[in-house]
Formats: C-alpha cells, sequence, structure tokens
C-alpha cells in the first residue's frame, strides 16, 4: 500500500508531525512518502492508496490557500484521507469543517487528530528569556505521550484496515461538532480579519538585512519583492510568519513588538523551508 502524507507547515509544527507520521509508516515497512503541497501537485494524489492530509489552524478553519488546494487535489485509490493538524491553543471545528470539505471532494475521512503546539504567531512578540519560551524550548516533543498516542491512532486506521481493497461504502468519519467552537467561530473569524489587516501593513526589515532574498525564496504566498536594494511586502500575505522566523538575522519585524524576541524553528528548532522546497 502506498501511504502520501501531505502537508503544509508555515514555521515547523505541521512538518515535525508529518515527519514523527512518516517514520512510524517507515518503520513498519509502509511504502510511504512525505511531501509538502508547496513542492507537490495535487494531481499526483491518484497515485496512492491513501492520503494523510496535515495543517495549520488559522482562526478555527484551515488556511484559505489549503482551501483552494484541496479543490484541485486528485482521489487516492480508495479514496480514503485521514487529517492532522496543528493548533496553538484551540481549533474549534476547522476539522469537522475541513473533513466536509473533502467529502464534497469524494473523499472519504476516515479519521482526524488534532496536535497542540506551541503557536508561532505569538512566539514571535515574546522576549527570549521568557518563561514562557524557556518551558516551549525545554518540552520534548519527540515524546509526547499525547502526541505518540495521537500518531498511533493514524496508524492504526491504515495497519488495522484493508483499505487497497477499493471500497466505496466505507463510512466517513466526521468529527463532532463542538458547541464552543461554533459560538466563538464568528467572533474568531472577525478577530482574524481585524489583526490580519492591521499586521499586514506593518513587515519591514531593520538595519540587519543583508539582502539574502532567503525570505523571498521561501514565501508561500510570493508576497515579497527585493528591488534596487529594498526589501518590499506585497498585498498577497497570508500571515503564516515563516519569513519573520527563518530570517537567519532577525531583521523582518512587525512593527516594533517583534524586535528582538524570540524566533520559532519548529519544536526541534531545525526547521529549514529553503531544503525543503529546494530538495
Amino acid at each position: 500500500m502506498k501511504v502520501l502524507i501531505l502537508y503544509f507547515s508555515a514555521t515547523g509544527n505541521t512538518y515535525f508531525i508529518a515527519n514523527l507520521i512518516y517514520e512510524k509508516f517507515k518503520v513498519n515497512g509502509f511504502e510511504v512518502e512525505l511531501e509538502s503541497v508547496e513542492t507537490f501537485s495535487p494531481g499526483d494524489v491518484e497515485k496512492y492508496d491513501i492520503l494523510i492530509f496535515g495543517f495549520p489552524v488559522y482562526a478555527f478553519d484551515i488556511p484559505l490557500f489549503l482551501q483552494s488546494y484541496i479543490n484541485n487535489l486528485s482521489l487516492p485509490k480508495t479514496r480514503g484521507v485521514i487529517l492532522f493538524s496543528t493548533m496553538g491553543l484551540y481549533g474549534g471545528n476547522s476539522s469537522r469543517k475541513t473533513s466536509k470539505r473533502f467529502i464534497k471532494k469524494g473523499f472519504v475521512p476516515l479519521g482526524c487528530e488534532e496536535f497542540k503546539m506551541p503557536g508561532s504567531d505569538g512566539l514571535a512578540f515574546m522576549k527570549k528569556d521568557s518563561k514562557f519560551v524557556k518551558k516551549v524550548l525545554s518540552k520534548n516533543y519527540s515524546e509526547s505521550r499525547k502526541i505518540k498516542e495521537s500518531i498511533n491512532k493514524i496508524f492504526d486506521i491504515v495497519n488495522s484496515n484493508n483499505l487497497s481493497d477499493g471500497s466505496q461504502e466505507r463510512n466517513a468519519v466526521i468529527p463532532r461538532l463542538k458547541i464552543s467552537g461554533l459560538i466563538l467561530d464568528v467572533f474568531m473569524r472577525l478577530f482574524f480579519n481585524h489583526v490580519e489587516k492591521k499586521m499586514k501593513g506593518k513587515f519591514w526589515v531593520d538595519d540587519r538585512c543583508t539582502k539574502c532574498g532567503l525570505c523571498k525564496e521561501i514565501c508561500p504566498a510570493k508576497n515579497i519583492k527585493i528591488s534596487d536594494g529594498r526589501v518590499e511586502f506585497l498585498d498577497k500575505c497570508y500571515l503564516c510568519m515563516r519569513c519573520v522566523h527563518q530570517c537567519p538575522t532577525e531583521a523582518i519585524q512587525i512593527g516594533k513588538s517583534t524586535v528582538d524576541k524570540f524566533r520559532w524553528k519548529g519544536p526541534d528548532m531545525q526547521y529549514n523551508p529553503y531544503k525543503i522546497l529546494n530538495k
């Protein structure tokens, strides 16, 4: 059985979980591939038996650009998809809404797992020596009991079922509606839209910028332009925070609040999107 793990990761959280899932299947003898949506054609999903799809939660939902990507996905051989998401505080009904989007595309959702991870948006505004940052850095996420349990659940869905039989009668597994998420959805969307508009116009580079061009290369929205020795931020930003956290000189700022603050490079502090995009 060919398993495809397909994900989007801005600052490393979703990639970290995707890689742990990959290792779980690999060590158990599965034919498995790990791919980023930034380099993988959505039409190639049909070559695999099952899809495991990972995404970060933005404002209790999947990011808008990933919704468009889903619309272009082809179906794996069994139509089966397992979802996993990463979030800072609370995912609301993002898993439920995303499952329904996959159903509309003809997929059969077989399960969904949520992983609570450090919020890279908030971390960019925290002091490097703060108690919270120290706590985040001291945790071994690979050994987290909750993370291991959720990964085992994903593995068991595939391992304990004959998903390669092409059955079309399998019932879809849709996460239950969270009333709290329903109540907060509208508020969070309005709040996120307000913050998004406010923050997008505050990106700039300080005098530590070397014009290396890394930010331009790794921006998933292609929102950064370098011309005449100036770094410009356009109006297509996803607010994913990748450029802020990955700048090698920590020169990219949002207003004044991120100057000399913490930079997050994933749970193992080794996330390198440039290397992934240019493998």
